[in-house]
């Protein structure tokens, strides 16, 4: 049976290798050819740091592989062993907490090296060592209280609510998702970087009006000093109901002039008035029930060859096979996304002009260094945005 296990999760690497190839040769070929949307130079440039991040991808993705081997042939019934002795609830706890850490301790050197090598060499990172050990910590903190008590509730519903116990997670599971998006804007965000409200003057007056007229309420504009560990331009409309708030990056201020960044502005509040976050809420809802359908019914042959047992055996499966399973869903996620950005655009566009909506795109593709290009299998199945290429097309065909 485990011999099974590890033959499914070598195919399911090798497609990812597979594609992740396809989009490496792809920008080869495409750098041969002349620049589209960006100047020659940043053509070049960002195509090269796409392929070197395919690389990077590449690397991580074999090692954890290998971890996840490591894991299927004995890894999980040594840990399961040294920890669960009585089969508790809390020792179950403990075991999946366990399985958590190792796995984060393991993929730390990658972590590392991404901030402090390939994103510095790019132009990105600004980090710190002082910032990555605090956030660091701060993460392990967030997943012991938040991690820990969601495992908690999983581990009572396998405990106490009979052979149905996975609808009821699942439920408890999208509860706490509608939670989380109610909290992050106003606890989680603010612990990691520092929002400060935007000063008066033209850009609010305008973010304002813009708010106003389409019927926005927010709990206010912010801006967050991004800077301080990141280059990138960004901006978002966090939480749900009440505690909805207008963010933005310090480095999207600085490099976008008032006209392009209400046009990016009004792109985000396209999927606002598109409902777009409860449409994609709704279909992360239905991936996580079939989630839990498929995997509440694993034969208890594949725990037992494994030599895990209970609701921590089943939790920690779910952790190390959920991502294979997850790529029959990333088509469907992928392509929702994809069309709600286009329509986004579409709504930016009319919410300011069509000109500083490409002007704004423009920039944040060469400021984030995104290839304007991609495989069309890759975007099919991973991306959530179309191609910078794509998106201008659209909105300078579209009437």
């Amino acid at each position: 049976m485990v011999s099974v296990l590890v033959f499914i999760y070598i195919l399911y690497v090798l497609f990812r290798v597979f594609v992740a190839i396809l989009q490496i040769n792809f920008i080869k070929k495409a750098l041969l050819k002349p620049a589209v949307i960006l100047s020659d130079d940043e053509y070049k440039s960002t195509g090269l740091i796409a392929i070197e991040n395919q690389n990077f991808g590449l690397y991580s993705l074999i090692f954890n592989a290998v971890i996840a081997i490591f894991w299927l042939g004995f890894g999980l019934e040594i840990l399961y062993s040294n920890i669960v002795t009585d089969a508790t609830k809390m020792q179950n706890l403990l075991f999946v907490l366990a399985f958590i850490f190792i796995n984060a301790l393991l993929d730390l050197p990658f972590g590392i090296y991404e901030k402090f090598v390939k994103d510095k060499r790019q132009g990105f990172s600004n980090i710190t060592i002082k910032i990555f050990i605090t956030d660091t910590i701060k993460t392990i903190l967030l997943m012991l209280i938040f991690g820990g008590g969601f495992i908690w509730l999983i581990l009572t519903c396998i405990d106490l609510l009979g052979k149905f116990w996975w609808v009821w997670a699942f439920l408890i599971s999208f509860i706490i998702i509608i939670a989380i998006n109610l909290i992050y804007p106003t606890i989680i965000a603010p612990l990691f970087n520092k929002m400060t409200p935007l000063e008066n003057g033209e850009l609010k007056l305008k973010i304002e009006s813009l708010l106003t007229n389409l019927g926005f309420k927010s709990s206010g504009v912010f801006v967050m000093d991004a800077s301080k560990r990141d280059n990138r331009l960004n901006a978002y409309f966090g939480g749900l109901g009440e505690t909805k708030r207008v963010v933005l990056f310090d480095t999207l201020i600085q490099k976008l002039s008032l006209d392009e960044i209400i046009a990016v502005l009004g792109h985000e509040l396209g999927h606002f008035k598109h409902k777009d976050i409860l449409k994609m809420i709704a279909l992360s809802a239905l991936m996580i029930f079939c989630l839990f359908g498929i995997f509440a019914n694993v034969p208890d042959a594949i725990y037992e060859s494994l030599g895990i047992f209970g609701g921590g055996g089943f939790v920690v499966f779910f952790l190390l096979f959920s991502p294979i399973f997850s790529e029959i869903f990333n088509p469907i996620i992928s392509y929702v996304s994809r069309k709600n950005e286009f329509n986004a655009d579409k709504f930016g566009a009319r919410i300011k002009d069509k000109e500083s909506m490409i002007n704004a795109l423009v920039k944040l593709g060469s400021q984030n260094k995104a290839f304007v290009l991609s495989h069309p299998l890759y975007s099919a199945l991973y991306h959530s945005h179309p191609t910078l290429f794509e998106r201008i097309q659209k909105l300078k065909n579209d009437d």
